[in-house]
């Protein structure tokens, strides 16, 4: 189905308050794996992923980390593959020990949000705000801020409207600004002979 911005609404699992707290829960509990500071998951995150959560309609966090991996699968996967390895020599970037360096800097994380897959996916909001959070947690944690605050449904909301007319120089840009920091990405063959 369609909403009326004409994104597909995604499978619904989860309505209103209930999937903010579902991202926030995702986000809580991958932090909480990828040993990373308490003080950077936000107190509703904590409690959401807590025991009261399923009391209070909420899923537990084993059930979205489960729905967030089988999002990626069915809307991800196809282009970076399961594995998150993608196809570099066809312009599909390696998410492994790479992706998570966008989240660095603020054009980054709305980067991960505004490229096309993500952009125009069927996934709702709260939907790819958990699955952000769990391909960040899974295959880049070591390349995580210190802060690393989870993506929230709100947050998504926000940037998703705001799509690349072309990604290419885009991402360009944000590997300068990354590789600056230090920081570097996986190749990214697509467009690279509009490498600046």
């Amino acid at each position: 189905m369609m909403d009326a911005a004409g994104r597909g609404s995604g499978r619904g699992r989860w309505r209103g308050a209930a999937a903010g707290l579902a991202c926030a829960a995702i986000g809580a509990a991958a932090v909480g794996a990828a040993a990373l500071a308490d003080e950077a998951v936000p107190a509703a995150a904590q409690a959401a992923a807590g025991p009261q959560a399923a009391a209070n309609g909420v899923p537990g966090a084993d059930t979205l980390r489960q729905a967030a991996r089988a999002d990626y699968v069915l809307q991800c996967a196809g282009c970076h593959r399961v594995d998150g390895r993608g196809s570099t020599p066809h312009g599909i970037p390696d998410f492994r020990n790479s992706v998570g360096a966008f989240t660095h800097l603020p054009a980054g994380r709305e980067y991960l949000v505004r490229v096309p897959g993500a952009a125009y996916s069927q996934l709702s909001n709260a939907e790819l705000a958990n699955v952000l959070n769990w391909l960040l947690l899974t295959f880049s944690p070591a390349q995580l801020p210190a802060d690393f605050t989870p993506y929230t449904e709100s947050e998504v909301a926000a940037a998703r409207p705001r799509r690349y007319d072309d990604v290419v120089p885009v991402r360009h840009g944000l590997a300068r600004e990354l590789a600056a920091l230090g920081l570097a990405l996986s190749d990214y063959s697509y467009g690279s002979a509009r490498k600046p």
